[in-house]
């Protein structure tokens, strides 16, 4: 499909999905694509007027595995626990240092990546009378993203610019580091290669990890093996990555130049798949629970949704806002009431089989037809 400002829903689009949309405004919104009558209207779960110009949205994540509740984060020392079942802020929390480049929960602690280099870990108390707990762990000077393993909550990993911010992992519960990755070898020159880790991704496993740069380069890590990466892609082109997200073999890429690209880790040489429509830099990339479908944020103000296997452009809807973080979890809403279970699956199968032309009805010449019937088999 070619490039186009219109807000378009593919026919065959039709997963039940809630998109969430933090925007540099501090705004959050919620899309739902599944309405039938306005597939593009957006409500706005925060309003602009409470907010001021140091709000604008630096990390969105969910912490619960039923996707119930979101934490925000800030350029400002707040974070939020918005919860979707109420639509409304329960918690607010007061964190030292800003802006917040990630965010995590553990055991009953909420954990934030500053950009300062500390991870902060808050334990909320019962009573009022006592202030917040707060433990720091020291991760470097120049934090870039901070991210936790939906797989051991307890691992979080970290990752900046410069070679004393590479990529390090921490355990939650004993607030230690685990690992810590050393530099690919000096280039031809002897020189060291620099190190900018502009965002992590655990590959389906707490162990297996895989990082982007600015600097134009993705590397896989394995912590049980070795310090220095297992596979690395590097290009002389000007890509410049800015976020990533890994299921399965492949790691899907956003770059600052509205490139988005799909890696196959089990041959690391070039990419596999890239995905058109976008006119600004990535600013976010997240998958869904099946991994079909891919939604990125972008800096055109544009949310997209594409097909992961096909690369087509599934959904684009214009936000308003340049999109900081966005979410993708499957809807809690009945959005078709009005039919019933056996007419989806009705309708679903017809979408499914394929669609064959039916010749149309040629008059027959029984004449015709007799003379070869009678005609003599040639052996």
């Amino acid at each position: 499909m070619k490039w186009t400002t219109n807000n378009i829903k593919n026919p065959n689009y039709a997963e039940n999905h809630e998109l969430y949309v933090g925007a540099q405004t501090g705004s959050l919104k919620k899309i739902v694509p599944a309405y039938e009558d306005d597939p593009f209207v957006q409500s706005n779960l925060h309003k602009l007027d409470e907010l001021d110009k140091n709000s604008r949205i630096t990390a969105l994540t969910f912490i619960k595995d039923e996707r119930s509740e979101i934490l925000i984060g800030r350029a400002k020392p707040t974070v939020q626990l918005h919860s979707l079942d109420t639509q409304s802020v329960v918690k607010t929390f007061e964190f030292n240092g800003a802006p917040i480049v990630g965010l995590a929960q553990y055991d009953e602690q909420y954990v934030a990546g500053i950009t300062d280099g500390r991870i902060q870990c808050l334990l909320e108390r019962e009573e009022c009378t006592q202030e917040p707990e707060v433990n720091f762990i020291k991760a470097g000077d120049n934090m870039e993203h901070l991210r936790q393993c939906l797989l051991d909550r307890r691992l979080v990993a970290s990752g900046g610019k410069g070679r004393q911010n590479n990529l390090k992992v921490f355990d939650l519960a004993e607030g230690k580091m685990l690992f810590t990755s050393k530099n690919v070898p000096n280039d031809y020159l002897q020189l060291e290669v620099p190190v900018w880790d502009s965002d992590i991704g655990f590959i389906d496993s707490p162990h297996n990890l895989a990082t982007c740069s600015r600097l134009g380069y993705i590397r896989v890590y394995d912590i049980r093996k070795q310090r220095r990466p297992v596979q690395s892609f590097a290009t002389e082109d000007q890509m410049s990555f800015t976020t990533l997200v890994a299921n399965g073999n492949y790691i899907y890429t956003g770059t600052t130049m509205g490139v988005m690209k799909a890696f196959d880790i089990r041959r690391l040489k070039t990419f596999v798949h890239t995905y058109k429509g976008f006119t600004g830099g990535i600013s976010d990339v997240q998958l869904d629970a099946t991994g079909k479908y891919l939604v990125s944020g972008c800096l055109d103000r544009y949310v997209r949704v594409h097909h992961t296997d096909s690369c087509m452009l599934m959904y684009q809807c214009y936000t308003k806002s340049k999109i900081a973080r966005v979410l993708i979890r499957e809807s809690q809403e009945n959005i078709c009431e009005d039919i019933t279970t056996e007419g989806c699956a009705n309708n679903q199968t017809e979408l499914n089989e394929p669609k064959v032309k039916k010749k149309a009805d040629v008059p027959v010449d029984e004449e015709y037809e007799q003379i070869f019937e009678n005609m003599q088999t040639v052996w």
